[in-house]
């Protein structure tokens, strides 16, 4: 059988999320990443969103590993859902599988997985292909780009990188490891794609540890302190600066402490335990001895900044001369929650510094100088832009074609579109694999559609009117109601004279039906105060109406 290369990705392009790519031939499929995405603000209740794994799962006998590049959640957050269909070894770096045992454990399932620590440099194979772990920078520690060999030649797929040019504790992208990966010849390279708009280099982190210590050396009150519960360098930066001037350090949020302690045990965070503190014991403490790190960069309502913003947080209240410190990006999805936190920071007297008006964070992804080095370095024939949405990847795959990729062998495609690359050099477009997202709300997963979610968006935008009907069956005459209950529609009292005229509206409704056809009753009514309040109200709620024989 000839042996052929095809790649199917199942998220993470066109979007930012839910990176999730399958690597096959004939005998022998790995899967790259496994992560999950969160909501838009139009999907109600709707917790997370993760990829369609049928394609994978229908090749679970011949699927020999997963390959996680790092331990973000859009890369490992949907391991949960796909592990109980799968029997396969989970690779990844030990901080990063620390981080994906703790997921699993929340669903009970850290007894069953089979996970594989592996160090830059390591190389494993797994059938048909093996995988050399090729150290990164990103915004998070022990990243990896992936080296794959296959039978139709090498494949270097980056993951989320950034070039830093004078790293901290040797957190660094090994190029050199990419172009001795790279030398016999490369024949594709899959490369992150988010940042491609921005020019020139992101900033370093010795840049922003610089701002942070100006900051941190002018600074008379309490500086507050949020960020990802990831990002362990800047955790370790904030730590420092700490002993330097004199502070103590607080850590307020679930994932912090969790991913501290896990840091700590790997080696990753150099902390004394004499700088620590308790959040209840700050209160002994002078403003100019204290920092606290608190989750909640982006909003989340029930983060510990928010909770402190909403005079909500148990230990922790602002109070006039506090500095707080957005250290982290603002996800574009979360920008009007961050402003409504950051609004009320300042109502209740602190000063709040971010991104925008202070180098207090550098991305972890890559600039359009920095890709090119990569394209540069790696010299591939084939290009596919990944991990970007649509326009990123289409201007993504115009620099590659600069760097010397042939125009027709740099390709943008779109998730559930399969490439195959073949023997004689050439490749094909399969048939399309369904790749839509699948919507997680509660134990529920895939059973929101498109139907629900209308309706949510409904009760949302209008909200919902109930109708209660007891009918004698003998008689066929209403011995209770109609009884009218607003929810999220109109205040009751201001409009009970409105309420009154719907209930006419019922009874005529009532007279001119067969009251044994409760199926047409209950259509009409529904019908009838639909039209009824969009000509009154120009409102259109959800009707429901209960309507019962005793």
């Amino acid at each position: 059988m000839s042996q052929n290369l095809t790649i199917t990705p199942l998220g993470g392009l066109g979007e930012i999320g839910m990176n999730a790519m399958v690597f096959s031939t004939p005998d022998s499929t790995v899967l790259v990443d496994c992560g999950l995405m969160f909501p838009d603000d139009y999907l109600f209740g709707v917790d997370v969103a993760i990829p369609r794994f049928d394609h994978l799962v229908s090749q679970k006998d011949k699927l020999k590993g997963i390959l996680l590049t790092h331990g973000h959640e859009d890369h490992i957050g949907a391991l949960p859902w796909l592990l109980p269909y799968v029997d396969a070894p989970v690779y990844g770096s030990r901080f990063t599988l620390g981080l994906v045992e703790n997921k699993l454990r929340e669903h009970n399932l850290d007894r069953w997985a089979d996970l594989r620590p592996v160090k830059g440099g390591d190389r494993v194979v797994l059938g048909d292909f093996a995988c050399t772990f090729l150290p990164v920078c990103h915004s998070i520690i022990e990243g990896f780009g992936l080296g794959l060999e296959t039978p139709l030649g090498r494949v270097v797929h980056t993951g989320d990188f950034k070039i830093d040019r004078n790293p901290l504790d040797g957190h660094a992208t090994d190029l050199d490891a990419f172009r001795a990966f790279a030398a016999p010849g490369t024949l594709l390279m899959l490369s992150d794609s988010t940042n491609v708009e921005r020019e020139g280099f992101a900033l370093t982190e010795r840049e922003i540890r610089a701002s942070l210590r100006e900051i941190f050396g002018a600074a008379k009150g309490r500086i507050l302190v949020s960020l990802f519960a990831s990002h362990i360098q800047r955790i370790q930066e904030i730590m420092d600066l700490a002993q330097a001037f004199g502070r103590k350090v607080a850590v307020s949020g679930k994932s912090l402490i969790r991913n501290i302690e896990l840091a700590r045990d790997l080696g990753h965070l150099r902390v004394p335990a004499e700088a620590l503190v308790q959040v209840e014991e700050l209160a002994g403490f002078r403003d100019d001895e204290v920092v606290v790190l608190l989750t909640g960069s982006q909003g989340e309502p029930l983060a510990a900044l928010s909770r402190i913003s909403m005079d909500e947080h148990r230990h922790l209240t602002i109070q006039k001369g506090d500095l707080v410190l957005l250290s982290s990006r603002f996800i574009p999805g979360n920008v009007l929650a961050i402003t409504r936190v950051i609004n009320r920071l300042y109502r209740l007297g602190a000063e709040v510094l971010y991104e925008k008006v202070q180098a207090i964070h550098a991305s972890g992804h890559a600039h359009r100088e920095e890709l090119r080095i990569m394209l540069q370095t790696v010299q591939p024939k084939f290009f596919i832009p990944v991990h970007g949405e649509y326009r990123h990847m289409v201007k993504h795959k115009r620099l590659a074609v600069e760097c010397g990729v042939a125009e027709e062998r740099a390709m943008v495609i779109e998730n559930g579109q399969p490439v195959t690359f073949l023997p004689g050099g050439g490749l094909r477009l399969e048939e399309a694999v369904p790749a839509e997202r699948i919507l997680v709300d509660g134990k529920g997963v895939g059973d929101v559609g498109q139907s629900v979610l209308k309706e949510r968006q409904l009760l949302a935008g209008e909200g919902m009117v109930i109708v209660i009907i007891v009918i004698d069956e003998s008689t066929g005459t209403i011995t209770h109601g109609p009884d009218l209950v607003s929810k999220g529609f109109i205040f009751e009292q201001q409009y009970a004279h409105l309420l009154d005229d719907a209930k006419c509206v019922i009874l005529d409704v009532f007279e001119d039906t067969n009251p044994g056809d409760l199926k047409r009753i209950k259509e009409k009514i529904r019908s009838s105060l639909r039209r009824f309040f969009r000509k009154v109200l120009e409102r259109d709620p959800v009707v429901v109406p209960v309507v019962i024989s005793i």
